[in-house]
């Protein structure tokens, strides 16, 4: 659909957000937005829409002068009629282009940016906040809101058309790097609020290179951290670290030979619970999805390499094969799945591969050497069965993604992604999946290797 025909239909529905998403005040980014604002500021609110954000800043701050901006005419109606209905004086509306803005280099106070980078590709997003950061004072703010990934289930169904109608960046957007994605354009996030479907970024410029050090340093130090679960100064890992000698090596290598190791020589199997440490991953000798995963970000970690984890769901079907009988009929629909993001060369890349070793995945296709296409079962969904791209070279690498069915977003650390989002299970099936469950399933899959 042309963007234009769609925010002229978007205008006469626009401000339901506030209705459905933003209808408690106190939970709400606008709350947040406000909280930032001071009386005589003067602010520029990019994309206005129907100027919610400009009159609900400019009815409680009146000494406040608020500009807002917008191309589309429908939009820019509605908002004229709104501002006029509750007698707001201290709001200027103009139709102009955020991309190239019409106003003087350090302008403005505030510069709001609401709902709008998730929308467009990267060289449009990036041209607006270039302009959002010319026309800000040299200690202003740039109010940043966007959407949030939902954690409970009522939120993702109340959500959900939000998810469907959104445009192509959208789902590209929120997977991104909030602390790398503007501090490429020499920003640091001075606050990060977690708010009603929404998050807000308070950005402030970074003022010389050794801040801009600082901010770099500080944001991967989130990413290189040590948890309960990334226990990475167990003597176990920290011994493996010597033994390799991976620490001397450079960093694509440093990467792919974790990679590798994590891959191969930590077996494909289940262990006793998702949860459980690296170290105990590493005594173990073998892992799924989330325990091979926790292993991987415990060692990139140690060898200062920034990660992170994603959580999803899968189909349990891609099980099948590996679960059989009572294991699978017992076995919930969607199954608890991760895989880590490594940031290298200035990107993140998604390494889902690691989780089946090289010896399983060959005996697995020569027993089905007749697959020349998808492939799901035994641990394994992919397009490709015959050439799956298993291989780290600065590249992503999948071995189960084609059996998603739910994304959970990015995560710190698998500590607080199983806080969230732990596999729902009962009591009785728990102690049966970990005294009966998972050594079927290990017997099925040291058959399929061994075969």
């Amino acid at each position: 659909m042309n963007s234009k025909v769609f925010y002229k239909i978007m205008a006469k529905f626009y401000d339901l957000l506030d209705v459905v998403y933003f209808r408690n005040y106190d939970r709400s980014p606008r709350k947040v937005v406000n909280d930032r604002i001071k009386e005589n500021d003067k602010i520029l609110d990019l994309c206005t829409g129907t100027a919610t954000n400009a009159i609900n800043i400019a009815s409680h701050f009146p000494g406040t002068k608020v500009l807002g901006i917008d191309m589309s005419k429908e939009m820019l109606g509605v908002a004229k009629r709104k501002i006029i209905e509750n007698g707001i004086r201290n709001i200027r509306l103009y139709e102009m282009d955020a991309t190239s803005l019409k106003f003087k280099s350090g302008s403005f106070d505030k510069v709001l940016i609401s709902l709008v980078l998730h929308e467009l590709e990267d060289d449009l997003a990036e041209s607006m906040i270039s302009e959002a950061m010319r026309v800000l004072s040299d200690d202003g703010e740039i109010i940043v809101t966007e959407w949030e990934t939902s954690r409970s289930l009522l939120r993702k169904l109340i959500f959900a058309p939000i998810h469907f109608l959104e445009p192509k960046p959208y789902r590209i957007f929120i997977k991104k790097d909030m602390y790398h994605y503007f501090r490429k354009f020499g920003l640091r996030i001075d606050g990060f609020y977690h708010t009603d479907y929404s998050k807000v970024l308070v950005l402030k410029k970074i003022e010389n290179a050794e801040e801009q050090k600082v901010q770099s340093e500080k944001a991967d130090k989130t990413l290189l951290k040590e948890t309960p679960m990334l226990d990475y100064g167990n003597a176990s890992i920290q011994r493996l670290i010597r033994e390799r000698g991976w620490k001397s090596l450079p960093e694509f290598e440093r990467i792919q030979a974790i990679y590798n190791y994590i891959r191969d020589e930590i077996l494909f199997g289940y262990n006793v619970d998702d949860s459980i440490p690296a170290s105990k991953v590493l005594s173990d000798g073998y892992g799924q999805c989330n325990t091979k995963g926790t292993l991987f970000m415990a060692l990139l970690r140690a060898c200062d390499i920034p990660c992170r984890v994603h959580g999803f769901t899968i189909d349990k079907e891609l099980q099948k094969g590996a679960m059989t009988g009572f294991v699978y009929k017992q076995a919930p629909k969607n199954v608890f799945h991760s895989w880590v993001e490594v940031y290298f060369e200035e990107r993140w890349y998604e390494l889902e591969a690691f989780i089946v070793d090289r010896k399983y995945l060959w005996s697995l296709q020569t027993i089905n050497s007749e697959c020349a296409g998808a492939f799901c079962g035994y641990g394994v969904g992919v397009k490709d069965f015959k050439s799956p791209v298993i291989d780290f070279n600065r590249n992503n690498t999948y071995i189960q993604s084609e059996g998603i069915n739910q994304d959970f977003g990015i995560y710190d650390s698998p500590d607080e992604l199983l806080k969230e989002h732990g596999q729902e299970i009962g009591f009785i099936k728990k102690l049966a999946f970990r005294y009966y469950g998972r050594h079927m399933m290990n017997r099925n899959v040291r058959k399929i290797r061994n075969a």
